[in-house]
């Protein structure tokens, strides 16, 4: 069974163009393969099939009828790493989902994103996330992350916050405590002067 290399982006097509140059290949007609052309790549729109002659060191493009007849030959896909054409590309690819329908493709994009955001939706735990930290809707520590304050700044608001919201407590304790780290923020402020 013959096999059948496919390239399926431009950049793939130029870098396998260059490198069966180098190893002395040419098209069936005899023309040089390089330069590649993108209107050479794109003649039978996305993609390029060729077949290699070992012994003719030719190469030929295969339509879309010698690729999907039956039985099938044995598709090879080239994967160019080096970027020849200026402008990224994806290096994996899943074929099959490139294959998909528009339709099938957002539900699987839908799962895969929903199997990555819920489940850090989902810890409403009393560990990780406890009650007296997260009313009002944001935690302290996302909003003394967001505005980069050092550690007596981001005790000073955390103790606000939760000032008299943790069960068993009441609200004097924590704005004690409030009140100590901003006493200490004050003092070594006063002396950096």
């Amino acid at each position: 069974m013959n096999s059948v290399i496919h390239l399926f982006s431009f950049n793939d097509y130029v870098g396998y163009m260059i490198y069966m140059h180098k190893k002395g290949y040419r098209w069936s007609d005899g023309t040089p393969l390089t330069p590649a052309s993108y209107e050479e790549w794109d003649v039978k729109g996305r993609g390029t099939y060729v077949l290699e002659n070992y012994k003719s060191k030719t190469i030929s493009r295969v339509s879309i009828g010698y690729v999907t007849q039956t039985p099938r030959p044995n598709i090879i896909p080239y994967f160019e790493k080096t970027n020849y054409v200026g402008y990224p590309e994806p290096i994996k690819r899943d074929l099959n989902a490139e294959m998909l329908t528009e339709k099938e493709s957002r539900v699987i994009k839908k799962e895969a994103f929903d199997a990555l955001v819920k489940p850090q939706h989902r810890m409403n735990d009393e560990i990780s996330q406890p009650s007296h930290y997260t009313s009002g809707g944001i935690e302290p520590i996302k909003f003394i992350q967001s505005h980069n304050m050092n550690f007596e700044k981001g005790n000073i608001i955390k103790y606000v916050t939760r000032a008299g919201k943790k069960e068993g407590q009441n609200e004097v304790k924590d704005l004690k405590k409030a009140r100590q780290y901003l006493d200490f923020l004050i003092g070594k402020l006063e002396e950096s002067k």
